[in-house]
């Protein structure tokens, strides 16, 4: 069968069928990335992040990529270029094994534009310095590397894989998500001034920030990121923060902020949303202290994406009548609403409201307020409003709905956008309030919303659909004949990452 098409038709029947081009996007997930929700095996509805959806998203891309490759000489020689494109690892042995390969085969390494490593336990007779050493030697065999997406913390390893970035990959390097402790700070700056071709920057910061960091040569450096568009930042971030102030980043269209749980040393925001916010399109703000919303959003007009904390007090949305917002955001279509947890009166916070009621009711009418500031008069491009706290959601799914004395607020809200004309969402893209359905339901509800004419959109429609179920049907008898090969098709240097990629979790 394979000897009947060229080499180049089947490239293009694999591209489609590995379904992983999503992958190559130089974003990463943000808090409006849709979570999903998800059965349990206990047959409970769970949400599932929009990074878990990533990672299965590369399982199941290993998975056809191990059938294609299994299945004949010349889908094996022509699928490599898909198997090492990405290389996506949950366990630390299967990096010294891939490390192993690439070793032996200095061009694998060619084709991988993708390279993540995500959380792990340690095990199986592996070292910090072993995995370390492997991962450093895979960077060196990638020089077309792209993206790099490491989801444990580089306490001891940054210098030694920023120094292999930095070597092998400086100017094909787009995408950058690490963590690493806030005392390596200074590492991090030296790193960064040798990326200049980073588009999108996620940084984590893990530990207690130290009362004065010692920054020594990198705090005499004024960074030139020229095509650094998003920059996100999680943690206790503020001595970076305050670092970037003075670096130049024309190209900064989207900032995201996460301070996690601290409440105090927060950075000065306003000072660098001065020297770098007038372009900003996208500014997430998921912190607990307060912040000068109306400040933040006048140094920011082109901004189109705006969350914040609607737990916070805003004095010029409390007393509109005293005329202190300075004028109405006029690009802003959509908002997002980090924590809410005491909305609605149901999860921890339906216990904490019986602990202290006096501080849930300051918080639900801060909630209030602020809601009610979400208009066509301050807003007059608002789309919509989306609710981005997945704890909040999986309360309400498992409460099945706001508490009773809530449930005004919860109606009251509703109206609200409805009368404006407003969509208001959940974390999962769908309309507040719309509960997981199992999959029969769906399926009976579109068969009986579903009726199309003989002759209409679903006959002219078929021929795509034609290809698709080809394609599909291609991939499940890939799958059949691969499951019934004997393993000694599989050659053994193959077979060493096949018994590592069907063990990733």
């Amino acid at each position: 069968m394979s000897s009947n098409l060229p080499d180049e038709l089947w490239l293009e029947i694999f591209d489609l069928a590995v379904d992983d081009a999503d992958l190559f996007d130089l974003t990463l997930p943000t808090a409006f990335s849709e979570a999903s929700w998800f059965k349990t095996l206990y047959g409970d509805w769970s949400l599932r992040t929009a990074q878990e959806s990533v990672n299965n998203a590369q399982r199941r891309s290993y998975s056809t990529k191990k059938a294609i490759m299994s299945t004949c000489r010349t889908w094996r020689r022509l699928g490599y270029e898909f198997f090492y494109r990405f290389l996506f690892f949950s366990n630390p042995r299967n990096i010294q094994r891939v490390c192993a390969l690439m070793d032996r085969d200095t061009q694998l390494g060619w084709w991988t534009r993708r390279l993540h490593v995500t959380r792990y336990f340690a095990g199986g007779g592996t070292t910090m310095e072993t995995t370390q050493n492997s991962l450093v030697s895979i960077i060196r065999h990638c020089p077309n590397l792209e993206i790099f997406v490491v989801n444990w913390p580089l306490s001891n390893t940054l210098k030694a894989i920023g120094d292999a970035l930095c070597t092998y990959c400086p100017q094909t390097l787009r995408v950058l998500h690490i963590n690493i402790p806030t005392t390596s700070l200074p590492k991090l700056i030296f790193m960064l001034q040798s990326l200049p071709a980073l588009v999108t920057a996620h940084i984590e910061f893990d530990g207690t920030p130290p009362e004065q960091i010692n920054l020594g040569a990198a705090s005499d450096l004024e960074l030139t990121l020229p095509a650094l568009r998003h920059l996100s930042l999680r943690g206790p971030f503020q001595d970076f923060l305050e670092e970037a102030i003075g670096w130049s980043m024309p190209s900064l269209r989207a900032l995201c902020l996460d301070f996690v749980n601290h409440r105090d040393d927060f950075p000065d925001l306003l000072e660098f949303l001065r020297m770098h916010g007038s372009e900003l399109t996208l500014l997430d703000l998921n912190i607990i202290p307060t912040l000068d919303v109306p400040t933040i959003l006048d140094l920011c007009p082109l901004l189109t994406t705006f969350t914040f904390n609607p737990d916070w007090r805003i004095p010029a949305w409390e007393h509109p009548s005293l005329n202190t917002f300075p004028r109405p955001h006029h690009n802003i279509t959509t908002i997002g609403l980090h924590h809410l947890l005491y909305a609605f009166g149901v999860g921890y916070a339906a216990t904490y409201d019986k602990v202290d009621p006096f501080a849930t009711q300051m918080i639900r009418r801060r909630n209030d307020v602020n809601f009610t500031a979400l208009n066509r008069r301050n807003f007059p491009r608002l789309e919509r409003i989306r609710v981005l706290n997945t704890t909040l959601l999986s309360d309400l799914e498992a409460n099945d709905g706001p508490s009773p004395p809530c449930y005004e607020r919860w109606e009251r809200w509703w109206r609200q956008c409805q009368k404006e004309g407003i969509r208001l969402e959940d974390c999962t893209g769908a309309t507040l309030g719309t509960l997981p359905m199992d999959p029969e339901d769906e399926e009976d509800e579109d068969d009986e919303g579903s009726v199309v004419e003989e002759g209409g959109a679903g006959a002219g429609g078929s021929g795509g659909g034609n290809q698709l179920s080809s394609l599909r049907e291609l991939l499940m008898e890939c799958r059949r004949m691969n499951a019934q090969r004997d393993m000694d098709v599989t050659p053994p240097a193959l077979r060493m990452i096949y018994a590592g990629t069907s063990r990733l979790s």
